[in-house]
């Protein structure tokens, strides 16, 4: 008996050490990276087109274009194999490409897939295997504000083996880049990037490519990948057999984008540019240029910013640091939201208001009255905008599901929704065979099935409106102003993969000027999803509770300006919130409703919209 308890405390001891050493990891990220890396696969097979990705025979991208790559996918350290494929081949068909791939703890890597077989003359080999794949270990480990780092792949084979990526004067930026070897990472300064390739190996570094203005935005690692100017071949409806197009003895490159890892004690910021009728800004940090060039409908990758302040800074595009700014505006992400680390911070068009929704940050002027009350808009050549901080929630999905977030970010539509035809079917479970649908019986018309809605209506400027719904591929997917028939837009063929978080940003107008359009994000589930923790502060004299949403209900309680109390939701209309609140009278925990304009309502410190809120429904309906 002694041995049996002395056998359970010797478990018990080991599973209090573990949870201690790994306390530290989840309480910063809210999960343990523990024996997990991070794989992206980049489709460098410009000369064949879009492909599907497979990572360890399941198909984790479907039609990735030419120059494309999928976001991080975070997985167990260990071997994994890769392949790319035509679209919709079979999961056993020859790829154009394999590997297995061996992923450390910790580690971040990038699997280039590129072409390495071409026609030649009357040869015209197969598309299966006629790709390989080139691994990339990538330094994604944190930045001061206002740098980011570069990385280099040639993948261009018929170009001369020895590259440079120089100025247009022929000094290098990324010197003597060897075909198919490692080359490392540097690290400069944000900015406008005006670049070629050159002849390394040439007495007279001749340019071979004119690659333009690259605008590397600060706090991000962008990769540059050197491949043969060419592009698919035109495949005809009926073809038996794919087969690759000649290769070419032209380089050119593309850049792809990626986050680097949170700093400790910091948060990561995506900044969305969605005011349509203001200039090209450029946008600072902490006073440091982050994103220069920033125009309407660009998006930055999350910037991992050390600390929980920082100072957000708008200047006219091209203007010198030290000119007199737009606006500028201070954020601090306080001890209760810390556990929130992704946000957005939006810009957004007022549309005249003289005042921004909750959601807006108080800014000041060059040359402002300091005593002055605070204001939200912020006037620049063309229109007036608005900031907007926002949480957003990537945490980890359940198996087979995937999240979907919408933002409203569209002029003078207070609210959007989102619907599809109908889910795509649910998997099956393993050794079922799935049954027939039977045939429609004849001159009997079928009842049309009502669309599915995705996810809640999204607000204007608030915080996304999102839902985990089933992984597949939806035929189409279509956005609405709340309570109106009229589509502003649709997207065919959205596959949406397991364990994915797909954020759709509306920008826009809804008469045309621009049109509606939407910026899409795809990000890997992780870290466990934050708790919905809505806290409430009176900001009247007083206020009462009654026991309905009603004004003629009977007062339970009275509470006094400042009272804070737990918000549990709103009635269906939003005039009323219901709340958890101690009496000051007894101390007993009571519950009732007050009206929504006596409360003022946060999630993890940050000020949102009471229609956020999720509908009240008391316990048992």
């Amino acid at each position: 008996m002694v041995k049996k308890w002395m056998a359970w405390i010797f478990v018990f001891t080991l599973l209090l050490a573990a949870l201690a050493q790994l306390a530290p990891v989840i309480a910063q990220t809210g999960s343990a990276p523990v024996n997990l890396g991070s794989l992206r696969i980049v489709n460098a097979l410009v000369g064949l087109g879009n492909v599907d990705v497979y990572l360890d025979g399941e198909r984790v991208a479907f039609n990735l274009p030419p120059r494309a790559a999928t976001p991080y996918l975070v997985i167990p350290a260990g071997k994994h194999s890769i392949a790319v494929r035509p679209p919709e081949a079979s999961p056993l068909s020859s790829p154009i490409a394999d590997y297995l791939v061996d992923l450390s703890p910790n580690a971040s890597l990038t699997a280039v897939a590129y072409q390495r077989r071409f026609a030649s003359g009357d040869d015209a080999p197969p598309v299966a295997q006629s790709g390989g794949f080139y691994l990339m270990a990538d330094d994604r480990s944190p930045l001061t504000v206002g740098r980011t780092r570069l990385m280099v792949a040639h993948l261009a084979p018929g170009a001369p083996p020895l590259l440079s990526v120089a100025y247009p004067s022929r000094a290098s930026l990324l010197h003597q880049v060897r075909f198919e070897q490692p080359y490392g990472s540097i690290d400069v300064d944000a900015g406008i990037y005006s670049l070629t390739l050159v002849n390394a190996d040439a007495p007279a570094l001749d340019i071979l490519a004119r690659l333009g203005d690259q605008i590397f935005y600060a706090n991000t690692l962008h990769t540059l990948i050197i491949v043969p100017d060419i592009q698919p071949p035109a495949r005809r409806a009926g073809d038996e057999a794919l087969t690759v197009g000649p290769g070419s003895s032209q380089p050119t490159a593309f850049s792809l984008s990626a986050p680097l890892e949170l700093p400790p004690d910091g948060i990561s910021l995506r900044l969305i540019h969605a005011a349509h009728d203001t200039a090209v800004l450029d946008v600072y940090i902490d006073e440091r240029l982050v994103a220069p060039r920033m125009n309407y409908g660009r998006a930055t990758e999350y910037l991992g910013l050390k600390d929980y302040s920082h100072t957000i800074t708008l200047r006219r595009a091209a203007s010198r640091p030290d000119s007199a700014p737009l606006a500028r505006a201070t954020f601090t992400i306080t001890s209760e939201n810390r556990r929130q680390v992704n946000w957005t911070l939006l810009l957004l068009n007022a549309d005249g208001s003289a005042a921004a929704p909750e959601t807006g940050l108080p800014v000041s002027r060059p040359g402002g009255d300091p005593q002055a009350a605070p204001t939200f808009i912020v006037n620049t050549p063309g229109g007036s905008l608005f900031m907007a901080l926002l949480p957003d929630d990537i945490s980890q999905t359940r198996q087979n599901f995937a999240r979907v977030r919408l933002i409203n970010a569209v002029s003078s539509v207070p609210a959007l929704q989102l619907f599809t035809p109908r889910l795509p079917p649910a998997p099956l479970p393993p050794n079922v065979t799935p049954t027939r649908t039977p045939p429609p019986r004849p001159n009997v018309m079928p009842t049309p099935e009502p669309p599915v809605e995705l996810v809640l209506p999204a607000l204007f400027a608030a915080e996304a409106s999102s839902a985990e719904t089933r992984a597949g591929l939806y035929e189409r997917l279509d956005f609405f102003p709340a309570g109106t028939t009229n589509r502003l837009l649709s997207l065919p063929d959205v596959q949406m993969v397991g364990g994915m978080v797909y954020t759709f940003v509306m920008m826009g107008s809804p008469v045309g000027n621009p049109p509606v359009s939407v910026v899409q994000f795809a990000d890997y589930g992780a870290g466990l999803p934050l708790d919905r923790l809505y806290v409430g502060v009176i900001n009247t004299a007083s206020a009462n509770v009654r026991s309905n949403p009603n004004p003629n209900a009977a007062v339970i309680g009275r509470l006094t300006a400042q009272t804070e109390v737990e918000v549990l939701g709103r009635n269906l209309s939003g005039e009323w919130v219901r709340v958890r609140f101690a009496d000051p009278a007894t101390g007993a925990v009571r519950e009732g409703w007050v009206s929504a304009t006596v409360i003022i309502v946060s999630r993890l410190g940050v000020r949102i919209n009471v229609l956020t809120l999720p509908q009240y429904t008391a316990p048992g309906g």
